[in-house]
């Protein structure tokens, strides 16, 4: 496989198919991970495809479509505040103004950590340029991955296909309540915005729940 690192820093390994022009069939996962989310997550997807593509070379198969094996780089990263930062780089859609605002701990930018470690570029914008992958350039992408969840445990099956995947939102809420005295207001004056926060709490969860098991 031809190895190129892209200025975000997502790493790929391609080899190259009988028809240049056609798409890519993409296989890969990323490498980082938050803790407790389980051994080998991400890190089977990286080293399963390298295997794959090892068996099939082996086997003497001749693709006709590239085969490419990617490494995505902060998949799962604390350090500025945004996840699946490789992988949106190259679907396009990241946008500068975001990675501008994305400030770690120490005030340092994206663009100046990708560039202390040999990455990056000249702006935001010329790294998101220069990592997007045009449209017809991939023609699939399969992942493994290990399964994060009790199903297939449970079930006795060793291996599962994914029909759906959650997408993940996160966003702020606050709630304000008054402050008083802990024996002398009584609990009808009490405006207490924990308990608001735990019935909204319980709201989603029944609504939720509501929608049966396929779309939890």
């Amino acid at each position: 496989m031809t190895i190129r690192e892209d200025p975000m820093g997502n790493i790929w390994g391609r080899w190259a198919g009988s028809d240049a022009e056609a798409g890519a069939v993409v296989t890969g996962s990323h490498c980082d991970a938050i803790p407790h989310a389980g051994m080998y997550d991400g890190t089977v997807g990286v080293l399963g495809a390298i295997a794959a593509v090892k068996g099939l070379q082996k086997a003497d198969f001749k693709p006709k479509r590239p085969i490419e094996v990617l490494f995505f780089t902060s998949e799962e990263p604390t350090r500025f505040g945004l996840g699946c930062i490789g992988s949106r780089g190259i679907a396009g859609t990241l946008t500068p103004q975001l990675l501008d605002e994305k400030l770690d701990e120490n005030a340092t930018s994206f663009k100046e950590a990708a560039m202390a470690v040999g990455y990056g570029g000249y702006s935001h914008q010329d790294i998101l340029d220069q990592t997007k992958v045009s449209h017809g350039k991939v023609s699939a992408f399969v992942e493994l991955h290990i399964e994060q969840g009790p199903l297939l445990e449970r079930e006795g099956l060793q291996i599962g296909v994914v029909t759906a995947i959650a997408a993940p939102a996160s966003f702020r809420v606050q709630f304000n309540g008054d402050g008083g005295h802990a024996g002398a207001l009584l609990m009808p004056d009490r405006h207490d915005p924990v308990l608001a926060a735990a019935e909204v709490a319980l709201y989603v969860e029944k609504k939720v729940k509501a929608k049966g098991k396929s779309k939890m």
